[in-house]
């Protein structure tokens, strides 16, 4: 039975409709964000209660029954049968019109054209268009007889709606300007005869009071989309505007029903408007009767549904939707062999942790079936995804990651490399592009594996003994990873010593850094990379080769010349230090020799390195050296800096500095600096400029005092 009160609420509505031969009372009684909940939640709601009460006010006045969006999805049991179900109770319930929602439009348009064709009522979407031209998909408006009045009903979204549904349904399709679309509508309404105009609008609170206040012509906003409608206290049953359009909304879930009552006046021209608005929110609880067709229907589906999802499974031991999340992307990750697993908050409702679940639970617990899907992703775009999730308003377009620590900069304890390329499995949704993650789009080798979400997790919760705990998923993929990268130069060359430096190489102080004459030269270089990176461990080959000839001019290049240079370098990524160690071993030497002697230099370092931002890193150390040439070692303190800066397309630099401070008799001090501009041309092409400084100062060479400072600079 429904409650007195509203006995009296309806008394008064028929009373107030004849007060006047001028004046008309329509009554609207609308919803939003149902959510496809056709059964009762904790005890309120359910759309049988919904629709005995629609159809029972229907009957005692002039009512206009509409939606503000998402009414036919996510829930499992309205996505079973694709809305079918709460479409027949909206159409039983004298339904108007509907305006879509993000999550109607989620069901794809196969699903949609189907709902619409049984329906008895329009689906509407007045600025949703092809952007070929053709006719728009779904109608802008609908014209309703209501009693003795016209009432027009339009539909809107507001465009970011478009980022929450997956972009292949939106494929072709754009989401233009809500307020111009409504007006166009609106106008059109009133030639046609509208005594009054609603509006249906999916879209956030902020967007739905700024379109209520630019919109012409509209007397009523029924609003869906707001964030919060969850929270019953907080939801506001009508906001009246300074331009006398009204706006209303309803609490998610079907809970209640809204009801706004319009007072019509029509003017002695026969021109209509609305000189008063009063709002309420009617309690769907324990006291409002079912209607016994709609039960009847639920029940059906229900009992369908229960032989599908009512298998018992095991559990999932984490409390927080992210630590849910995290399990499901830790799954995705581990199925598909990748090295990192992410997906978005917005598709997953938290299941009870630690208790034994049903396949419907984690049918409401993975929201939207998608499927899954692999790509390769550089560093950059993963840092680029990251940077977008922690900006993201909303918590639903956050993101959860597995193998990827946004706040470390590092893929499974690995410090995160711009060009380097990852193995990422996603959900279908944000590999095309989802919630404006567009950076998905770019990932290369995308393969949409076919394999739903909804069903790994229900494949790992095969029986009632299983239990998935975080700690299985969470942690980091240990397989090493290997990298590599070589590159040929050619270059021409200006190459100066000083004096000091002559000095030192006649007392044959074979330094590998100072070779060369004041001269011009060319040559060629070739430099190979071989890293192995496990985990939090590094191991890093280095080695360089350089050839060319030198003379006083390039007409005169008769002496040639070479270098060789290899180092092998392991660190250690340590989390809760300030800075990582590192140990190193290194040799310099030369394949020819030049006046009977060659260069060879061993060396060894130990220490710690550190870097600052993503572009500046320091090493500090002790280290060791050998000069066999000079037959002379040295023990002492090494430090370096190496700075890597992206000039964006332009190109890029490269500073490296080594300093080498030796505590032995020999007093040994060294500097080496390497600095980089790099250009792109075409391909793998690049344009090079090098310029490099060297100095180099010892107290004395086979106990032979030495004054000055030996320097060497080239171009």
């Amino acid at each position: 039975m429904i409650c007195a009160r509203w006995w009296m609420g309806i008394l008064a509505v028929l009373s107030f409709s004849i007060a006047g031969a001028d004046e008309a009372v329509l009554t609207v009684l609308h919803s939003n964000d149902v959510y496809g909940q056709l059964t009762r939640r904790d005890g309120q709601g359910g759309m049988a209660a919904r629709v005995q009460i629609m159809r029972d006010l229907s009957q005692t006045g002039v009512v206009v029954v509409l939606d503000a969006g998402d009414a036919l999805s996510p829930d499992p049991l309205s996505r079973f049968d694709g809305g079918a179900t709460m479409v027949a109770a909206m159409r039983r319930a004298g339904v108007g019109a509907l305006a879509v929602g993000n999550h109607d439009l989620s069901l794809g348009w196969e699903m949609l054209a189907a709902r619409q064709a049984e329906a008895g009522f329009p689906f509407l979407a007045a600025n949703l268009s092809r952007r070929d031209g053709r006719a728009p998909p779904l109608p802008g408006h609908v014209l309703l007889q209501a009693g003795d009045l016209k009432v027009g009903v339009l539909g809107v979204l507001a465009p970011g709606q478009g980022e929450r549904i997956d972009p292949k349904i939106m494929e072709g399709l754009a989401l233009t300007d809500p307020v111009r679309a409504a007006d166009i509508s609106a106008r059109a309404l009133r030639e046609e005869g509208a005594a009054c105009v609603i509006a249906l609008v999916h879209m956030t609170e902020t967007e739905a009071l700024s379109f209520a206040r630019r919109v012409a012509d509209v007397d009523l906003v029924v609003a869906g989309g707001f964030d919060g409608l969850d929270r019953p206290d907080r939801v506001p049953g009508l906001v009246r505007l300074l331009n006398q359009t009204a706006v209303v909304t309803t609490p998610r879930y079907g809970l209640f029903l809204g009801r706004v009552d319009l007072r019509v006046r029509i003017d002695e021209d026969g021109r209509a408007r609305v000189v008063g608005v009063s709002s309420e929110h009617i309690p769907i609880d324990a006291s409002v009767a079912e209607d016994l067709e709609t039960a009847r229907m639920i029940a059906d589906m229900e009992r369908r549904y229960e032989r599908v999802a009512g298998q018992r499974i095991g559990r999932i031991m984490a409390e927080t939707v992210e630590a849910q999340g995290t399990i499901v992307a830790g799954l995705m990750r581990r199925h598909t062999r990748s090295e990192v697993g992410i997906v978005n908050q917005g598709g997953l409702v938290r299941v009870p942790p630690g208790q034994g679940l049903q396949v419907r639970d984690v049918d409401r617990f993975i929201r939207f079936d998608s499927h899954i899907a692999n790509m390769t992703l550089t560093g950059e775009q993963l840092k680029a995804i990251a940077a977008r999730s922690q900006r993201a308003g909303r918590p639903e377009a956050r993101l959860i990651f597995v193998g990827f620590d946004p706040k470390e900069g590092a893929v499974n304890g690995r410090p995160v490399q711009n060009d380097e390329r990852y193995r990422v499995a996603t959900v279908g949704f944000l590999a095309d592009g989802g919630d404006g993650y567009v950076e998905f789009r770019q990932g290369a080798g995308v393969a949409h594996t076919g394999i739903s979400v909804r069903s790994l997790v229900v494949a790992a919760l095969q029986d009632t003994s299983v239990a998935l705990v975080i700690d299985d998923f969470s942690g980091r993929d240990h397989r090493g990873v290997w990298r590599a990268n070589w590159g040929v130069e050619g270059a021409f060359n200006r190459n100066y010593i000083d004096g000091t430096t002559r000095a030192y190489r006649a007392e044959r102080e074979r330094v590998s850094f100072l070779s060369g004459e004041t001269s011009v030269a060319w040559n060629a270089s070739m430099v190979g990379v071989l890293a192995h990176a496990r985990s939090r461990h590094l191991y890093l080959f280095e080695n360089r080769v350089a050839f060319g000839q030198v003379g006083a001019t390039f007409g005169d290049l008769d002496k040639s010349q070479d270098q060789v240079d290899a180092d092998v370098t392991y660190s250690y990524r340590a989390p809760n230090w300030l800075a990582n160690p590192f140990v190193s071993a290194g040799y310099s030497t030369a394949i020819a020799s030049t006046d009977g002697q060659r260069p060879k230099l061993a060396r060894g370092s130990t220490g710690f390195q550190k870097r600052f931002g993503g572009t500046l890193s320091a090493r500090l150390g002790a280290r060791a050296q050998r000069d066999f040439s000079a037959d002379q070692s040295d023990l002492g303190v090494e430090l370096g800096l190496d700075l890597r800066r992206s000039l964006g397309a332009r190109g890029r630099l490269h500073s490296r500095m080594r300093s080498f401070l030796g505590l032995t008799d020999r007093r040994v001090v060294s500097l080496e600096n390497y600095n980089t501009l790099n250009f792109p041309l075409a391909g793998s092409l690049s344009l090079a400029i090098r310029q490099n400084n060297f100095v180099y100062r010892v107290n004395k060479i086979r106990d032979v005092p030495m004054d000055g400072v030996a320097v060497r600079w080239d171009l």
